[in-house]
């Protein structure tokens, strides 16, 4: 019987301002984005984020130009669905 390599799992998820950060649960104030296979998160959420002008930062595509709270959701939902379509491929 072989050993069953385990997976380290990961959170994706956002702050109001459309910043993106990775952790092991999500902090009161920020929402989910995707749970699941670290390395599956990262390459997902990395490729299809809107990254900073100094590269060091990742963030929610709409958020930061949204009108409202609701286009802020609106556009936190499509992005969450687009990793997720991809986390399932």
């Amino acid at each position: 019987m072989g050993v069953k390599a385990m997976t380290q799992k990961i959170t994706a998820y956002a702050w109001a301002s459309g910043l993106i950060e990775f952790g092991n649960s999500v902090p009161p104030g920020a929402l989910p984005i995707a749970k699941g296979d670290k390395q599956q998160i990262m390459d997902n959420v990395i490729v299809l984020a809107r990254h900073s002008y100094n590269g060091h930062e990742i963030y929610v595509p709409g958020i930061p130009e949204a009108d409202s709270q609701n286009d802020a959701v609106d556009a936190l939902l499509h992005f969450s669905k687009l990793i997720k379509e991809r986390l399932n491929r």
